[in-house]
């Protein structure tokens, strides 16, 4: 599965659950060995999708984006149900942050991120 048909299968509903406009860039032509085919787009909170380049070229699409979208939306609904006091402890522990890209060697670019000083849940 590639191009548009794999962007189709996470796009929406990234925006559909977290409830937010997604706006997605991608190039056109060859990266490497891989062709990207562009499909750059913007979805609505509800996973549809409101403009899109369809063109193998340079393109511009724009939309209007509105705030009662983002409030009457599912994902508005599932952040104002979240209850952060049951996991609290967890999102505040210490993390080294790691990302392995396959076409990027492993000491090429490394990444270092510093812990966070102590306990969020404490402050």
């Amino acid at each position: 599965m590639k191009g548009r048909e794999w962007l189709m299968k996470w796009l929406p509903s990234r925006a559909y659950d977290n409830g937010i406009y997604v706006v997605f860039t991608n190039a056109i032509g060859m990266d490497d060995d891989q062709l990207k085919n562009g499909c750059s787009m913007i979805i609505d909170p509800f996973g549809d999708i409101l403009a899109e380049c369809r063109t193998l070229g340079d393109d511009l699409v724009s939309s209007v984006l509105t705030r009662d979208k983002l409030t009457l939306s599912g994902g508005y609904r599932y952040r104002m149900a979240r209850r952060p006091e049951l996991y609290r402890e967890i999102i505040g522990e210490e993390h080294v942050s790691r990302q392995k890209v396959i076409w990027i060697g492993e000491n090429e670019y490394p990444i270092h991120v510093e812990p966070i000083e102590g306990n969020r849940s404490k402050e």
